[in-house]
């Protein structure tokens, strides 16, 4: 009876052995899989230029016949040097890798030139980069609204404020409406009412 003991207990730790064995070697061999994501930069040396603004945390990026938001274009490049030509007047030249540059606002042709590269973006139209200056703006574009057509902040607020209150009190409503006919109907039938 011992020997049959003892041979069980032998065979168990044979067993726990063979298993962390086992996953010694499955892990050996599948670590080579185990792939990791990486990539190789461009080997070309080729000149790489894009503009871009930023409004808030959202950054806009420049191409041909677009619209965005933001008061300065950010260029990232790649080059030597660049030249920038806003509106075909000269504008800047730099060899830093970033240049920022404050454009007016409306529609705007830019041209970044290097050695041999060229980048145009036209008819980009550009907005102020706050909500706040869309009353400016619209008067700079329109220059016929009057202050009678505008909404006061507060006004706004308080519609908000009286437009959460009773959706709050509808769905109370409708909430309280579908339990009281669930209760309703389970009382109806489940409980039998006893007349004398």
């Amino acid at each position: 009876m011992e020997e049959k003991e003892r041979k069980n207990k032998t065979q168990g730790s044979r067993s726990g052995s063979y298993t962390w064995l086992i996953c010694f070697i499955g892990v050996i061999l599948f670590h080579p899989l185990s792939f990791t994501a990486t990539a190789e930069p461009p080997e070309s040396k080729d000149c790489i230029s894009y503009a871009y603004t930023e409004s808030n945390n959202h950054l806009f990026l420049l191409a041909t016949n677009k619209s965005a938001f933001g008061n300065n274009i950010t260029i990232q490049h790649n080059c030597e040097y660049i030249e920038v030509f806003i509106n075909n007047n000269f504008t800047a030249y730099t060899q830093e890798q970033s240049l920022t540059i404050p454009i007016s606002m409306g529609m705007n042709n830019i041209s970044i030139y290097s050695n041999n590269h060229t980048n145009i973006i036209e008819n980009v139209r550009l907005m102020p980069d706050r909500l706040s200056w869309e009353f400016d703006y619209n008067m700079w574009l329109y220059e016929d609204i009057s202050f009678d057509d505008l909404i006061d902040l507060n006004m706004a607020e308080a519609k908000e404020n009286w437009a959460s209150f009773l959706t709050a009190v509808i769905i109370w409503i409708l909430v309280v409406y579908v339990y009281w006919n669930l209760i309703n109907s389970y009382v109806d039938r489940n409980y039998a009412e006893e007349v004398r």
